[in-house]
């Protein structure tokens, strides 16, 4: 219902608002689209709503059918192809079983976020097991899974110690802790956490899956060698973990030299990346501009290369122009918005 107040009552704001716009605009702003709203009212008092003696829907549509114009000779012709063909799509639409909507470009990580393997892939036997053993105890120590056993295992060995180093307990830990993993002989159990803990504590397999470009987590990673060959750089990582000595949360810089998949059977396959870190904090500094500055050729912790995929987030090295030999960290973009209703980066982080 019109009620009669509230034409007055906008009769009165239409009028004050006029005025209002032509103290900020000059007189070549009005025009007549602007005078019809003073006789708004007016009109809804003399022939009621709008919509029922006003063109404007009608030529809102008209602007819309006008899309749809593809050949000129033939204008109505091609307004009622244009408008039968979309009408057509929309109900079909509705009989789709994964209902995608037609036009809208797929996410490139759709499908990718827990890992897959784009270029490059080889499948090759580590005859000396050093290498597939050297990821299994990273993979190992970073699985939240494997905590508990790994703990117990730290705790057993720092027992023994009688008094020797950090250094030695943390060798030992290293060397002893798959074998006393597979001595345990777990059980298979019920659940498939207990059944991925028993298939990591009997080891990997000899053969390996090799990459030379990897995605994951909304990243596009390439291996260094990779990177060479290619316009743009995506072999830079980044790593936050904790410093055992110092009790610190510390985020560690590095370039990817090779990508692994590590086979545990039954389909399990784990991610890893074999990464040339920058020595911290000797080569790692902050400018008085507040930028992350590293020394790339200076490489520390050669006998902790690996790390999870999962973990490393991408990083951009810039060269330094005030200092040749170093480079400037800029962060790499995640581009997950929109990949599994995902709209907020750092809460999937």
């Amino acid at each position: 219902m019109i009620n009669e107040d509230e034409l007055n009552d906008l009769e009165e704001f239409i009028g004050e608002t006029m005025a209002q716009l032509e103290m900020c605009f000059p007189p070549g702003y009005f025009n007549i689209t602007e005078h019809l709203m003073i006789h708004m009212v007016d009109e809804i008092r003399a022939l009621g709503p709008l919509y029922l003696h006003e063109m404007w829907t009608y030529e809102r549509f008209m602007s819309i059918l006008n899309w749809y114009v593809l050949n000129c000779a033939y204008l109505e012709g091609s307004m009622i192809e244009g408008y039968s063909t979309e009408e057509v799509i929309e109900c079909c639409l509705g009989y789709l079983n994964d209902k995608v909507s037609i036009g809208l470009p797929v996410p490139r990580f759709f499908g990718r976020l827990e890992g897959v393997g784009t270029i490059g892939r080889k499948t090759f036997i580590d005859k000396d097991f050093k290498g597939v053993q050297q990821a299994h105890y990273s993979i190992l120590q970073h699985l939240t899974i494997m905590t508990p056993l790994v703990n117990e295992h730290l705790s057993m060995i720092r027992a023994e110690c009688n008094g020797r180093s950090d250094d030695w307990i943390m060798r030992e830990h290293k060397r002893r802790l798959t074998a006393w993993l597979k001595d345990m002989d777990l059980p298979d159990g019920d659940t498939l956490e207990e059944q991925m803990i028993k298939r990591l504590a009997i080891g990997p397999s000899i053969q390996v899956t090799s990459w030379q470009g990897y995605d994951i987590n909304g990243y596009l990673f390439y291996t260094a060698a990779k990177d060479k060959k290619s316009v743009s750089q995506n072999s830079g990582v980044c790593i936050e973990a904790l410093d055992e000595r110092t009790g610190k949360s510390t985020t560690y810089y590095g370039v990817i030299d090779d990508i692994w998949e590590i086979h545990y059977g039954y389909n399990i396959q784990i991610p890893v990346f074999r990464c040339r870190w920058v020595k911290h904090p000797r080569d790692v500094e902050v400018d008085a501009y507040g930028l992350m500055i590293v020394d790339l050729n200076n490489v520390g912790y050669k006998d902790d290369t690996w790390v999870l995929a999962s973990q490393v987030a991408q990083v951009l090295y810039v060269a330094d122009p005030a200092k040749k030999v170093k480079h400037v960290v800029v962060p790499g973009k995640q581009d997950i918005i929109g990949v599994y209703g995902i709209n907020d980066v750092e809460d999937y982080n």
